[in-house]
């Protein structure tokens, strides 16, 4: 019996007199007490889905935020609400020269200009006045992108040219009549615009619809395509120059055969299968929300689910569609996965019973598994009320990780339980799995540190949910199986079912590791190459889909996924050009929350810029001027600051005296140029573009902000994004007393948080590393070396298998990998901590299997049975984890049971047969009784 310390002598002593207090306590202390606190302050479930999807405390995320608060003020007044200018700058009424000006006054015309809104400018003023029911047209059909859009597959082109498959999409538009006519009073549109409307608008007979189609219509039409087709680039190039190309054939240079070959047919009309795009007389969600008419979710599901129904009975395939209904869907959709976590609980707890044969201990693993979640919520709300939906797959990851712990505990206890027994078993389990528990919480609170805020709240809740679970490992489960041992032996139990294969398991897996070490150590290293060699070639962030919300198969995630590579018009729309902002005078912006994404504070002064000077003015003109000449930019108009100087050389300053505003007479004195500045407002106009920016409480000239457009384009794909990003940086330079940031700040925020992701990867996966080897070498010693080759091979295994089933470093995606290297310890752990300290190494190799070998080979079944039912989630977050859980625990598995302790075998010592037990037992002399005749 190995000597404990005595704190571990002392708790073990506690629980084995005392389990009903130790039991009740654990009880209060994670269940009653927290229900209490979750009751007074209740966090909220954040129904949006792109909250916490942001960055603070990066380089750019300062000027950004500070940015998304100034536009909000500045569409409707250049005067800012700021916190610390009172003492800063001198209030307008204490300046020379305006003494005598009216301030009620002053503020009276402020006050109005302030209250009076900006025009905007929207889609319906830009409509056609009169839009049929036929859908040929001439002109443009205006803002036609932003139009919801249906994406239908065929078997190849020659489908195109079938009556049969043109007549199936023709017939759609009746089939779905009824749930268009809801859009009625939202939309003047009322036609399809499909592959087939085209063939029939562009058809010599003029047909008015595509149900006249017939198959000679069709050859018609493909004569026509076969003819244009060739041309389409410049069909297309001379369209968005607006020039006209005298090389194009006249029958190529209709409004509907640019849009057939820009928006509905793909780039390739050559693959197979093809995939066509039909525009829906209606606008997405998005599209109607940014002109403040509101639109009821249920009609796109109406309307969804009429496509679905049509083209199912018409043996149409839908492949995509674009409503921009996603975020509103996803909250019902997650919790409705979260029911999903319930059968894996049970099939997990269907595990537990049929190898602790007991639905007792079953049940108190489920009470465990609450109180866990309950516990973490408390102390979570603590820090944030926020709760992101992201949060809610750590329920399935604690599912996973404590039936382990579960499995582990029972195969610990002796069947002899005394209080030297006892102290043995939950010394070796607690610190096993302290060990396990600790090395998965690193990674999640080395999360709270991420620049991404939904990481920080992730990695909080889940972090701390391990925690409660361990320590009720080591209180609560102990204290029951002590009570049920004492007080309810007499209770029938289960029958063993599993004692056959565990026999025949103990025989053949160590002659089967030991004498094939040689193979499964060189296959496996070969798996291990493989996976390194698909994830450098495959892995990489985001480039179509920035925030992917359901699985790939989902219609609109498809569309996301697929569009921008299908069709020019989707890249043109997404590529946007990419305007800057200039703010001076406004500091940039610090959170006042580590967690809450929508905690900021009050706008403050930058002391450091001040237009007090000519010379300020000079150098702020000089700046403006320079960034205007840039080779991107090549701004013509100048800005503000420099208009301002140009206009000052017009005013006629009188020797002697009065008001003088020429900065380059000798007349003028620094006194004026706060007059002059405001004066020239009046002159010179200024906008929301370019303003200068005034204190709403001093009425002093604190600041100006410039919009400054560019003639670069956004992209999704980050090394583009990065590289116009980078372009910006260097051409504006230092800005004194300003920065700089995206005039759209989605655009930053796409940047920054691609940029963080790949940060927080590489930094969270060294420093789990670190830990983890720390561990190793704490609880294995000399083997540590090998444990940690071991953690290596599983992690690059498990990189690779998702690479091949096409992930991409996405948010999600980059916490799961982060994970990894924490979770693939576990088993690789079990096996060296039942190692034993004496024999030779082939004997000391096959304890360790029995030992272990049963209670690991359980927990990474009941994983896989708790990752698999996340497969038929809808939600991409749910069936991602899922897909972790099942490939991480298989590989983690087979690695430490077919890597780790084959190379055990070489690295081991061989030690003296002598000194082996097991060794002496076989080379025991037989007595073999001899007899004679």
């Amino acid at each position: 019996m190995a000597h404990h310390p005595w704190p571990i002598r002392a708790y073990s002593s506690l629980v084995y007199r005392f389990p009903l207090l130790v039991f009740l306590a654990s009880f209060i202390l994670t269940g009653l007490v927290p229900v209490g606190i979750l009751y007074m302050q209740p966090p909220r479930l954040t129904p949006n889905a792109e909250v916490g999807f942001d960055t603070k405390g990066t380089d750019y995320s300062g000027a950004r935020l500070a940015w998304q608060q100034l536009s909000i003020s500045l569409q409707s007044s250049n005067r800012l609400l700021l916190k610390n200018n009172e003492k800063r700058i001198v209030p307008v009424r204490s300046r020379r020269g305006i003494e005598g000006l009216d301030l009620s006054t002053l503020r009276h015309v402020s006050s109005a200009l302030s209250s009076m809104d900006r025009p905007k400018r929207g889609w319906a003023e830009d409509l056609l006045a009169a839009i049929t029911n036929i859908a040929c047209y001439e002109a443009p059909i205006p803002l036609m992108n932003h139009l919801s859009q249906v994406i239908l597959e065929v078997p190849s082109s020659s489908s195109l040219f079938d009556i049969a498959t043109v007549s199936a999409i023709c017939r759609m538009q009746e089939a779905i009549k009824g749930e268009l006519k809801a859009f009625d009073e939202f939309t003047p549109y009322r036609s399809i615009w499909s592959y087939p409307a085209y063939a029939a608008c562009l058809s010599p007979r003029e047909l008015t619809h595509c149900d006249q189609l017939t198959q000679t219509d069709l050859e018609t039409f493909r004569s026509l395509v076969s003819l244009c087709v060739p041309l389409r680039g410049t069909i297309m190039d001379c369209r968005l120059r607006n020039d006209h190309c005298n090389e194009i054939p006249k029958n190529c240079t209709s409004t509907m055969i640019f849009d057939l070959f820009y928006r509905i047919l793909p780039r390739d009309l050559t693959t197979a299968p093809l995939h066509i795009n039909t525009f829906l007389p209606v606008f997405t969600l998005t599209g109607y929300a940014t002109q403040n008419i509101h639109v009821p979710l249920r009609h796109y599901d109406h309307l969804e689910a009429a496509i679905v129904n049509y083209t199912s009975r018409s043996g149409l395939v839908l492949r995509g569609l674009a409503m921009d209904v996603k975020r509103d869907r996803l909250l019902p959709s997650a919790i409705e996965d979260s029911f999903m976590a319930l059968i894996s609980a049970l099939l997990v707890l269907i595990c537990v019973v049929i190898h602790s044969r007991s639905f007792g201990y079953a049940l108190a693993v489920a009470i465990q598994l609450f109180l866990s979640v309950t516990c973490a919520l408390a102390i979570y709300s603590f820090f944030t009320l926020e709760f992101p939906l992201l949060n809610l797959v750590t329920f399935v990851l604690l599912i996973a990780i404590a039936s382990d712990d579960a499995f582990l505990l029972h195969s610990a206890m002796p069947a002899k339980l005394n209080e030297e027994t006892f102290e043995e078993a939950l010394a070796h389990t607690g610190g096993t799995m302290f060990l396990t528990s600790f090395s998965t919480a690193v990674p999640f609170y080395l999360n709270c540190f991420s620049d991404v805020l939904v990481f920080r709240s992730f990695g909080l809740f889940a972090g701390t949910t391990m925690i409660i679970n361990y320590l009720l490992v080591v209180s609560f489960l102990p204290a029951f199986v002590l009570m049920q041992r004492r007080w309810c032996a007499c209770l029938p139990s289960l029958p063993s079912l599993g004692s056959c294969f565990t026999q025949s398991i103990d025989r053949v897996l160590p002659w089967v590791l030991l004498k094939g070490r040689l193979l499964w150590l060189t296959s496996l290293s070969m798996l291990v190459i493989a996976s390194v060699v698909l994830a450098v070639n495959n892995l990489h962030l985001p480039e179509y889909n920035p925030l992917q919300l359901f699985v790939s198969s989902n219609p609109h995630e498809w569309y996301d996924n697929h569009a921008e590579v299908l069709y020019p018009f989707v890249e043109e729309k997404v590529a946007i050009p990419l305007a800057t902002r200039l703010v001076f005078g406004v500091a940039r912006e610090n959170s006042t929350s580590h967690f809450d994404a929508d905690s900021f504070k009050v706008l403050t002064h930058n002391p450091s810029f001040s237009l007090s000077s000519v010379s300020s003015i000079r150098h702020l003109a000089s700046t403006l001027s320079r960034i205007r000449e840039l080779p991107f930019i090549r701004h013509p108009h100048p800005f503000w600051p420099e208009r301002f100087l140009e206009w000052s050389k017009s005013w006629p300053c009188l020797v002697g005296g009065g008001v003088c505003c020429d900065v380059g007479s000798k007349e003028f004195t620094t006194d004026w140029l706060d007059f002059c500045l405001r004066n020239s407002t009046a002159y010179l106009p200024t906008h929301y573009n370019d303003t200068p920016l005034f204190d709403n409480n001093t009425f002093a000239l604190v600041g100006y902000t410039a919009m400054i457009p560019t003639q670069l384009r956004y992209s999704h794909r980050f090394a583009n994004l990065s590289g116009s990003i980078h372009l910006i940086e260097e051409g504006y330079g230092e800005l004194e007393g300003g920065w700089w940031t995206t005039e759209w700040y989605l655009m930053g925020t796409w940047f920054d948080l691609q940029r963080a992701v790949v940060s927080d990867i590489f930094t969270s996966t060294v420093v789990s590393m670190a830990v983890v080897a720390v561990f190793a070498l704490v609880q294995l010693r000399l083997q540590s070396l090998a444990a940690v080759a071991c953690f290596a091979a599983i992690i690059a295994v498990c990189v690779g298998i998702v690479a091949a089933l096409g992930w991409v470093i996405g948010l999600l995606e980059a916490i799961i990998l982060v994970l990894v290297v924490g979770l693939s310890f576990d088993y690789t752990l079990h096996y060296g901590a039942s190692l034993p300290s004496k024999g030779c190494s082939s004997h000391r190799i096959e304890t360790s299997l029995r030992r272990a070998v049963n209670p690991v080979s359980l927990a990474a079944f009941s994983s896989i049975l708790a990752g698999a039912p996340m497969l038929l989630c809808k939600t991409h977050a749910f069936f991602q984890v899922g897909v972790f859980i099942v490939v991480l625990t298989s590989v983690s598995w087979l690695f430490s049971t077919f890597f780790f302790l084959p190379l055990l075998s070489f690295t081991l010592p061989r030690g003296d047969p002598s000194g082996c037990p097991d060794c002496k037992k076989r080379v025991a002399p037989t007595s073999i009784p001899l007899h004679s005749k």
